[in-house]
């Protein structure tokens, strides 16, 4: 072989050691998928941050553009219209959603139900129970399905739903009422680390009323089941029976992601903290005071207590009808 020969093979094989493994890259792309959440200030945004911040999702082979919005209401119109094939929010919603004819999917469960009825001490000082709110004066979201959930509970704890005067305002509102000099309710229905903020800015002040795990022993003593689930996962219904493998990473991914979080509960903070300008005290005390809890199981494994929830939602007028055994996606692991 000739020198310039030589010199031609070496360059042609260094050229197949370069060009072989970019062949392989694009034969093992990791596929895509567009998954709308509700953002700040929602607790949705809470795993998703972290899960984001870790790529949780590309170590499990799906790589997710997350496509957050400011409202609820966005974000489950967009998903009725097919702007994304997949979004996480409440589960309620999704049923009613399904009721009313969209095809689609619950795969997945997210977070449990956590929401307080803060009371102010000095407008209501003799309130030390539920039923001390017949006739009351309380403010509250109540476009929000937080809300209506909880009058279920204050419902099964004694309360006059109909004897209550609500005063109705988004979350900041009630935060509001709740801390003005001229407000009048004596007690506020919020949620996520809202309570957790107010009793801890004043103790003296402020208090919760009913406790996470007084609302766990009351949801398992009406329904006999363990979760009162409040945010899970969807999917349209002909995008998830051809992508199984797809809907199977991306619950991969998030069990990972809130499975990390409760080994390394600290880092986690310091991520969410940055994401949701909360302080990483408030945040803690949140989650330590079950406030705000994640848990993503697959939703036909919690088929029975997610019935039961449906039930209580088209009782109180939230899910339009009873959605059938068909809303549950079969199979995930």
């Amino acid at each position: 072989m000739t020198e310039t020969s030589f010199k031609i093979a070496i360059v042609l094989f260094s050229l197949t050691l370069f060009i072989a493994p970019q062949r392989a890259h694009s034969q093992t792309q990791v596929p895509k998928l567009k998954i709308g959440t509700l953002g700040v200030p929602s607790t949705s945004v809470w795993m998703v941050s972290v899960l984001v911040a870790k790529r949780f999702d590309l170590k499990n082979g799906i790589d997710i553009e997350w496509v957050e919005q400011s409202t609820t209401a966005a974000v489950y119109n967009d998903f009725a219209a097919g702007s994304y094939q997949v979004a996480t929010g409440g589960v309620i919603s999704y049923a009613n959603q399904y009721s009313r004819g969209v095809k689609s999917k619950l795969f997945a469960t997210y977070q449990i139900f956590g929401t307080s009825v803060i009371v102010n001490r000095e407008r209501g000082p003799g309130i030390n129970s539920p039923q001390d709110l017949n006739g009351k004066e309380i403010a509250a979201p109540l476009s929000s399905e937080n809300t209506k959930a909880m009058e279920i509970y204050l419902k099964w704890a004694g309360v006059d739903i109909k004897s209550l005067k609500i005063k109705n305002f988004e979350q900041p509102g009630v935060v509001a009422e709740l801390k003005s000099p001229t407000g009048s309710a004596v007690a506020g229905i919020v949620f996520s680390q809202i309570p957790t903020r107010l009793v801890m800015d004043d103790p003296k002040k402020f208090k919760d009323l009913l406790s996470a795990d007084e609302l766990d022993a009351l949801w398992k003593q009406k329904t006999g089941t363990d979760h009162h689930w409040l945010l899970g996962w969807a999917a349209h219904e002909d995008f998830a029976r051809d992508n199984r493998e797809l809907l199977q990473r991306t619950h991969n991914a998030m069990k990972e992601t809130i499975d990390w979080v409760s080994k390394n509960q600290e880092e986690a903070l310091e991520i969410v903290a940055k994401k949701t300008k909360e302080s990483v005290p408030v945040l803690r005390e949140t989650m330590k005071a079950k406030r705000v809890r994640f848990q993503q199981l697959t939703a036909e494994s919690q088929e029975k207590a997610l019935m039961e929830l449906f039930k209580l939602g088209v009782e109180s007028g939230m899910i339009a009808k009873l959605p059938d055994v068909n809303f549950f996606y079969r199979g995930l692991k």
